[in-house]
C-alpha cells in the first residue's frame, strides 16, 4: 500500500474513532443517578394586535419633503444607521456611480445589504440598490442626522 493511502486511512480510522474515546458505560450511569429537575419558566402574558398597514411610497416622499437643502459634502463620510432598531454603518463617499455616489453598508440588516449608491433630491437622500431602484428615503432636519423608511416600511436613522 501507497504511504499517502496508510495516512489517509489513519486519519480517516481517527477521525471515526475519537467522537467515541471520551464516552464510557460508567460514566454514563454515574450521570444517569445525578438527575436534577427544571422548572419550567412562565412565559407571562402575550397579547395580540394588528399591526398598521406600512406606509406607501407616497406617503414616504411626503414625510420626506421636509429638511434643510444639502449638498453631497456634507452627506460624504461614515455613519452610524439604525436600521428597524438594528446597528450598522454606512459609508457615503463622493464616488460617481449608480444614481449618484457609491454607499457601502457595513453590517448592516438585510433591508439595507443591497444599498449600492445614493443621491440627494433637495433635502431628501435617496439610496439606490444596483438597478437604481430606490430602497429607502431619509430626511434631515439639521445636516447632522437623517430620518425616514426604507419602502417597505422599516425605520431608518443615521447619525455621525
Amino acid at each position: 500500500m501507497d504511504n499517502r493511502l496508510k495516512k489517509f486511512f489513519f486519519l480517516i480510522v481517527i477521525s471515526v474513532l475519537l467522537p467515541f474515546s471520551g464516552c464510557s458505560l460508567e460514566s454514563l450511569k454515574s450521570r444517569s443517578s445525578e438527575t436534577t429537575a427544571f422548572q419550567a419558566a412562565s412565559l407571562g402574558h402575550i397579547s395580540q394586535s394588528t399591526l398598521p398597514p406600512p406606509d406607501s411610497p407616497d406617503d414616504i416622499m411626503e414625510k420626506a419633503e421636509t429638511g434643510v437643502e444639502l449638498n453631497p459634502s456634507a452627506v460624504a463620510g461614515v455613519w452610524k444607521a439604525s436600521i428597524g432598531g438594528m446597528g450598522c454603518q454606512i459609508a457615503t463617499p463622493q464616488t460617481k456611480f449608480g444614481q449618484g455616489y457609491r454607499a457601502g453598508p457595513m453590517h448592516c440588516p438585510f433591508s439595507f445589504l443591497n444599498v449600492k449608491s445614493w443621491a440627494l433630491s433637495g433635502s431628501k437622500l435617496i439610496f439606490y440598490d444596483n438597478t437604481g431602484v430606490p430602497i429607502a428615503m431619509l430626511s434631515s432636519p439639521d445636516g447632522n442626522s437623517f430620518e425616514g423608511k426604507t419602502f417597505s416600511g422599516i425605520e431608518v436613522v443615521l447619525s455621525r
